[in-house]
């Protein structure tokens, strides 16, 4: 059994996220991108992980936060399904709101060494890479075969 990724409570205990082909989670331009840092000329992001308390723990549910938990990933409905984008909330408030807080949760699946994030609010959709560079990260349907829905942790420091 694959080891679950602890959660961080204090930002320098962060964790750097990578799809499959090794490229790192990022923000500019208050999006979530998915590319290269040395090639885009900017740093991985610090991602602090939190479990959501309030809902079914089997399921591992997780609060994503960024730029020192300050700020979080959130799971909003468009016109045309569900879409991801950084809300200013601290992770640490979702934390003690738990199952409140359910479209700023994941439920982390593991796939061998690596994990699926998958949307509590929307059950089926995980967040996905992009093979283009410098592409935000998605919510994506499951069946969706060209869809990089699988990620790998790296504890920083």
């Amino acid at each position: 059994m694959p080891a679950i990724l602890l959660p961080c409570l204090h930002p320098e205990e962060s964790t750097r996220i990578k799809d499959a082909d090794q490229k790192a989670l990022y923000v500019r331009d208050s999006q979530l991108l998915v590319g290269d840092p040395d090639a885009d000329n900017c740093c991985a992001e610090k991602i602090c992980i939190l479990p959501n308390r309030g809902l079914d723990r089997t399921n591992f549910p997780i609060f994503l936060g960024i730029q020192g938990g300050s700020r979080c990933l959130a799971c909003v409905e468009t016109g045309e399904g569900p879409s991801l984008q950084l809300e200013d909330v601290n992770i640490e408030d979702l934390y003690k709101n738990g199952e409140q807080a359910t479209r700023f949760t994941f439920f982390q699946r593991s796939v061998g060494p690596a994990f699926r994030l998958e949307a509590a609010a929307w059950p089926g959709w995980f967040l996905c890479g992009s093979a283009e560079p410098q592409q935000p990260i998605r919510l994506t349907k499951e069946s969706e075969p060209s869809a990089c829905t699988e990620f790998y942790f790296e504890q920083s420091r």
